[in-house]
């Protein structure tokens, strides 16, 4: 049973013979009836209180919850974009390797082909003093031959020329490819 303020103060007692004192009976009354008026007041707050505080719960839960999701769809996130850069990384690394390899075998098959040519120079620069070799050769052979059939010496013409400006020629007897005498 739940008495009220009102209830305990309209409420009358039945009178006996050398019962309490009413007045004393109706001073309690009225200080019980203050303190349960009190007393109700506080639990009406309290219950507003609780309720209030239970709404801010749910919305604490709530936001809980959509932080817990946000977190973990964060580090789903996260997890795939650390593996995404990964496989760039190493895709990017590989392509990097094989260009370097790439760049690497053109440039060994430059130094051969470069070295091909070198030798090929070297070669044709041993033929062409070999060439040559043989060329003053004949030509020094031609220049020390006896004149036996010539009409005339080619050098004559020169040394006429000489005469005639009053000079002598220069060099006098010279034999090619070999050792004068």
């Amino acid at each position: 049973m739940t008495i009220s303020k009102s209830d305990l103060l309209t409420h009358t007692f039945s009178k006996k013979l050398f019962g309490y004192r009413p007045a004393e009976v109706d001073a309690t009354l009225r200080e019980a009836a203050e303190t349960l008026d009190r007393l109700a007041g506080e639990r009406a707050e309290l219950l507003r209180r609780i309720a209030e505080m239970e709404r801010d719960l749910r919305e604490y839960k709530e936001r809980e919850a959509t932080l817990r999701d946000t977190l973990m769809t964060t580090q789903t996130i996260v997890v795939d974009m650390k593996e995404k850069a990964r496989t760039e990384a190493v895709a990017l690394v590989d392509e990097a390797r094989r260009q370097a390899e790439e760049l690497a075998e053109a440039a060994k098959r430059r130094v051969a082909g470069e070295n091909a040519r070198i030798e090929a120079l070297y070669r044709q620069r041993e033929r062409f003093e070999q060439q040559m070799r043989d060329l003053l050769l004949a030509h020094a052979r031609l220049l020390n031959a006896p004149d036996e059939g010539r009409e005339r010496d080619p050098l004559d013409g020169a040394r006429a020329l000489a005469g005639e400006q009053g000079g002598e020629m220069a060099g006098g007897d010279f034999l090619f490819g070999e050792e004068s005498a």
